[in-house]
Formats: structure tokens, sequence, C-alpha cells
């Protein structure tokens, strides 16, 4: 009987333990949901659609890429619909997502998507800004893609020369030993602060100089390669570049007497343009000043 008794009280414990317990879970909920209604209002509605021929590529953007799009692929066939939204333009451009529609088209998925008004390109950069960063080479394919002439001639001249660096190539075509820009007023400022002249980059904004100057640079430092295999190390090429444009220098000399006296690596501009004239006045009565 006494233990019929203690066994009742225990039940009776749980009993009201968990009605409790339930009675302020619904309570805590009851208080949230109006915590969340007087402070969030909805902003942009999600929406799930598996006719994925709606979207359109935004013109400008990067291109996909391939590694990721196959993890997102096999992410989609192993766990199903990835629960991250694309975001979409009012035209469905998509803004923000394009691997991932792309992964979703080939595991035969549907997928959820945002609308945003008014949104383009410049959205689409800085959205891959702060997530995976936008390289140069991306800058330069999306403002070729848009159709501006500067970066159009700047990819056919890195795709025809891509022994060098784009970096290099930037500064082969825009004539500069160092900033890869021209020297109209607009862009002098830029001389003194790097970060701004990858802002002129990076904006579209960026002019070529000279095209086929940049390519008979370029020939020049190929003619170099079997005497040095450093001929394509951006100091070197922005060594070159400033004293190819010396009127007192003479390629042709400089060749030969490159066959006689070895060229090394240095750290610097500023080393490879001392090493340079070394090398160039070997044996000359006459010393002829290339670093200044």
């Amino acid at each position: 009987m006494l233990w019929e008794l203690i066994w009742i009280k225990v039940i009776k414990y749980f009993v009201y333990k968990y009605i409790y317990c339930r009675l302020r879970n619904i309570n805590f909920k009851t208080e949230k949901m109006n915590f969340l209604n007087q402070t969030s209002k909805e902003v942009n509605k999600v929406y799930k659609t598996n006719d994925l021929s709606m979207f359109n590529p935004i013109k400008g953007n990067r291109p996909t890429n391939p590694m990721h799009v196959r993890k997102l692929s096999h992410s989609i066939t192993v766990n199903g619909l990835l629960q991250n939204p694309i975001i979409v333009n009012e035209k469905m451009n998509v803004i923000d997502g394009q691997n991932r529609l792309k992964a979703a088209k080939e595991a035969n998925s549907g997928i959820y998507y945002i609308i945003v008004k008014d949104y383009g390109l410049k959205e689409v950069q800085t959205l891959n800004l702060n997530q995976k960063n936008w390289n140069k080479k991306d800058f330069m394919n999306g403002y070729a893609d848009m159709g501006i002439e500067s970066y159009k001639k700047l990819k056919e001249f890195y795709l025809k020369n891509n022994d060098f660096s784009l970096s290099n190539c930037v500064s082969l075509c825009s004539n500069r030993d160092s900033s890869g820009f021209d020297a109209s007023n607009k862009f002098r400022a830029a001389y003194k602060k790097p970060s701004m002249i990858k802002e002129v980059f990076n904006e579209g904004t960026w002019k070529g100089s000279s095209f086929n100057l940049g390519q008979d640079y370029a020939n020049k430092l190929k003619l170099i390669e079997p005497l040095y295999d450093g001929y394509n190390r951006s100091s070197f090429v922005n060594a070159l570049i400033g004293i190819l444009k010396n009127k007192e220098f003479n390629f042709e000399t400089f060749l030969r007497k490159l066959k006689i006296k070895k060229l090394d690596h240095c750290v610097s501009t500023t080393e490879y343009k001392s090493l340079i004239e070394d090398i160039y006045n070997y044996k000359n009565r006459e010393k002829v000043n290339l670093r200044y």
C-alpha cells in the first residue's frame, strides 16, 4: 500500500512537471511570435520553381566555377533541394547564385529564389566581393563581355600573350612601368595610392594607352626568354618597360650584351634596372644612365 502511494505521487509529480513545461513552452513561443510581429516585417518573398529555363545569366558576370558546381550538384543529389535561394531581378537575371542554378540544372532539381528589383551588374560585383572575391581576371572578362573596348582589347592581348600575368599585360598595354594606367590627369592621383589603381580597374574605367606598343614590348621580352628564364617576372617586366622608353637604350645592343653577361634574379624593379644598366654598359667607354 505504501509503495503504491509513493508511485502515485511520483507519477503525479512527472505529470504536473510535463504539463508545467508544456505550458511554459507555449507561453514562450507566443511571446516570441508577438515580439517578432512588433519588430519585423516581410521584405522579400521566397519562391520555388522547377522551371529553371525562366532564369537568365546577367551580362558581365564572371563564369561559373566548375568545381563548385560539381560539389553543389552532388550535395543536391544526396541531400535534396538546396535551401539557400538564389537572387534575381525583375527580369529574372541571376544576381547571386549562378553556381547553385547550374548545379540544380545538372541535378534535375528545383530551386528557391528571391526577386529584388533594380539589381544589376554592380550588385553582382558587390555581392561577390563580399563572398568569394572577384580577381582582376573576373573584372576583365566581365567588362569585356559588356563590350567595353579597352577591356576587350586587353582580353585579346592577354590570351595572345598568356605567358605573362594579367597584371603584366595591363602594364604593357598602358605603357606604364608599374601602375598600369595612362598618364591622363584623371588617373595621376591614383599612382600615389595602389588601392586607387585597383579601384579604377575594378570600376571599368581603365584605358589602355597603346596596345600595339604593348605587343612590341611583349615581343621584345619574349626574345629575352632563351637568355633569361625570368623574362616574365613582374619586377623585370616593369623594369624593362621603363628602360625601353629611354631614347639612349638600344634593345639589340642589350640582347648582344646579355649573351655575354648573365642576368640574375632580383627582388625589385629598381634592382633590375640597376643590373640591366650594368649589363648594357659592359665594356662601354661612355656609360648610359638607364635607371633614371
